[in-house]
C-alpha cells in the first residue's frame, strides 16, 4: 500500500502557479518551489512530474482561473463597456500593484516564444480563449445594440486581446498607470466604434 499524502496537492499546485507566475520558468528554482510549497522534492516530484511538468499543470490552473470569466456575457449586468472595464481593471491590478506579475500567460509568451512544443500550444490555446471571450462579448453587443451590427467583431476581439497583451508586456518596462489605462481605454473605444 501507498503512503497517504500529507499536503493538499490543490494548495501545493496554486503556490507553485504564483512562484512561476512571479518570477518565470528559468527563475523558479526547485528549490523555490519546495520554499513556497512546503513540501520536500521527492513528494513534489512524485505529485507533479519534473519541473516542467509541474509548470505545465500550473500554467493551466491559471488558465481555468483566470480573469476570462469577467467577460461572459451571462454572468455580467449591464452592457458591454462595464464588462470590458471590469476585464480591464482586473488586467490593471495585476500590472499595478507593486509586483508588476502581469498576465501569467503574457509572461510564459516572452519568455518561452515557440522554443516548447507544449507551453506554446497551451498559451495559444489560453490567448484563443480570450480572443473567443472577447468574440462573444462583442456578439452580444451587437444584439443588445452597444456594436454595430456592420461591425466585424472577430477582428474587433483581435484588437482587444493584442492592446491587452501590448499593455502588459509595456508595463514591465514602464508601469505608467496612466499611460496603460490610455491603452486600454483607446482599445475599448475601438472595439464599440461606429463602423466608417
Amino acid at each position: 500500500m501507498g503512503r497517504l499524502r500529507s499536503f493538499d496537492p490543490d494548495k501545493v499546485l496554486d503556490r507553485a502557479m504564483h512562484a512561476f507566475w512571479a518570477r518565470g520558468f528559468e527563475a523558479t528554482s526547485i528549490e523555490d518551489l519546495v520554499a513556497c510549497t512546503g513540501i520536500n522534492r521527492a513528494s513534489l516530484y512524485g505529485a507533479f512530474g519534473d519541473k516542467r511538468d509541474l509548470f505545465l499543470k500550473a500554467l493551466q490552473l491559471y488558465v481555468e482561473t483566470g480573469p476570462i470569466i469577467e467577460l461572459d456575457p451571462s454572468t455580467r449586468k449591464g452592457g458591454v463597456r462595464p464588462a470590458l472595464q471590469a476585464y480591464i481593471d482586473q488586467v490593471m491590478g495585476l500590472v499595478s500593484d507593486g509586483r508588476n506579475r502581469g498576465c501569467f500567460i503574457t509572461n510564459t509568451v516572452t519568455e518561452f516564444g515557440s522554443q516548447d512544443a507544449d507551453i506554446l500550444a497551451q498559451t495559444r490555446i489560453a490567448l484563443a480563449g480570450v480572443e473567443n471571450a472577447f468574440d462573444r462579448l462583442l456578439r452580444w453587443g451587437q444584439q443588445t445594440g452597444e456594436v454595430p451590427a456592420k461591425a466585424d467583431v472577430r477582428a474587433r476581439a483581435r484588437l482587444l486581446l493584442a492592446a491587452i497583451q501590448g499593455l502588459q508586456v509595456v508595463s514591465k518596462v514602464n508601469p505608467d498607470v496612466r499611460a496603460l489605462r490610455q491603452i486600454a481605454d483607446q482599445a475599448i473605444a475601438a472595439a464599440l466604434a461606429p463602423v466608417s
